[in-house]
């Protein structure tokens, strides 16, 4: 296969002549692909673009593209559109230029996808793998920390290692993703894509890598910025995942299920019934409307039909007790706290926190795929 090796760098003139001669002496050993490299330069004002040059003239293997500086994440959309249109890569491989990921490793990589990994993943956490010893104890935790927020916040525990930049994929998963990565700069491209390969069906293997620290120049992470973007990306991407699509529809049947959850609990209320025995059985009201609406609107795609509808509504009303108990509760502790006129505050929160069970329940128990 044709493959492009991707070399992001910003101010790594002293580093990159060096990494280009221990790749041209590894990509002897890798006898099955065909491997060109690509180094993608961001204007770098250190010379790192002429160092390139230099070196292009007796290896005409090694590619260049220059462009402005506006991050990892664009870098590496220029230079994979790049590769995979005019050198017509088949595999790409991402690496960082600072000599912090070892070229030695790289035969691990094409061994992996010659066993039928269309998604190879350099890991610094599996055994074999490690980050460098001489870190100082807070960037130890922001690296450990930052991978841990994603893996366990994402769901998916297997792949241990997600922000790392040590890779090799097939085009097509930068093909489907393309566009989906526009918005996506620094590290954090790295996450996403990985993310949505994953959810596209990439069979991901995890190869183990040391990390070392770069020997010149300076790191480009800002720490407390990579922290706050990692929790943004993975917050942003686990409501997705939760609510999808059928969220908004769920909205506007529980706008009104609220409704008759509310005229339930005024009239009863009226009637001299208990704020939370009024709310309880508007609930209840509410429950029944939910039930027909979301079957025959928000999940029509997984509808309930014939025989099985009766009993999927005595398993709806059981699901559905979670939040009468949450909302009927809500609105007892409240009042007792600060007294009966306040009731109407304490069923506003207790309906807000139950419709986030609600829709748990229902897309997960009732209607689930």
């Amino acid at each position: 296969m044709k493959a492009v090796v991707i070399l992001p760098t910003y101010n790594e003139r002293e580093n990159i002549q060096i990494l280009l001669a221990k790749l041209l002496s590894v990509a002897k050993g890798i006898t099955n692909h065909s491997l060109t490299f690509l180094v993608i330069d961001d204007n770098s004002p250190d010379g790192t673009g002429a160092a390139v040059r230099e070196y292009q003239k007796k290896h005409p293997e090694i590619k260049m593209l220059t462009g402005p500086k506006q991050g990892l994440g664009k870098a590496l959309l220029r230079a994979v559109g790049y590769a995979t249109g005019e050198l017509k890569a088949e595999v790409l491989v991402q690496m960082d230029a600072d000599l912090s990921h070892d070229p030695a490793s790289l035969p691990q990589f094409f061994a992996a996808l010659d066993r039928g990994a269309n998604f190879v993943v350099g890991s610094r956490y599996i055994p074999g793998g490690s980050i460098p010893h001489n870190w100082g104890i807070h960037r130890k935790i922001f690296s450990i920390v930052g991978n841990a927020i994603v893996r366990f916040g994402l769901g998916y525990l297997v792949i241990h290692d997600w922000t790392g930049g040590y890779r090799l994929y097939k085009r097509e998963f930068f093909e489907k993703a393309r566009n989906q990565l526009q918005p996506y700069k620094g590290y954090v491209f790295q996450i996403a894509f990985l993310h949505q390969s994953v959810a596209r069906g990439a069979k991901v293997t995890e190869v183990p890598i040391h990390f070392t620290d770069r020997r010149f120049g300076h790191s480009k992470i800002a720490p407390a910025q990579y922290i706050k973007d990692v929790l943004a990306y993975v917050l942003s991407a686990r409501i997705r995942q939760i609510f999808g699509g059928n969220f908004w529809k769920f909205c506007v049947v529980g706008t009104i299920g609220f409704v008759i959850n509310t005229l339930g609990l005024e009239i009863l209320v009226k009637l001299g019934a208990h704020p939370a025995v009024g709310g309880a059985l508007g609930a209840e009201f509410a429950i029944i409307s939910n039930f027909i609406l979301n079957n025959a609107w928000t999940f029509r795609q997984r509808k309930i039909t014939g025989s099985r509808a009766a009993a999927k509504f005595l398993q709806f009303n059981l699901t559905s007790v979670g939040a009468i108990v949450i909302q009927s509760g809500t609105i007892w502790i409240g009042t007792s706290l600060t007294g009966l006129s306040t009731y109407r505050w304490f069923y506003i929160l207790g309906v807000g926190i139950g419709l986030v069970w609600n829709y748990l329940m229902y897309s997960l128990v009732i209607w689930k795929k």
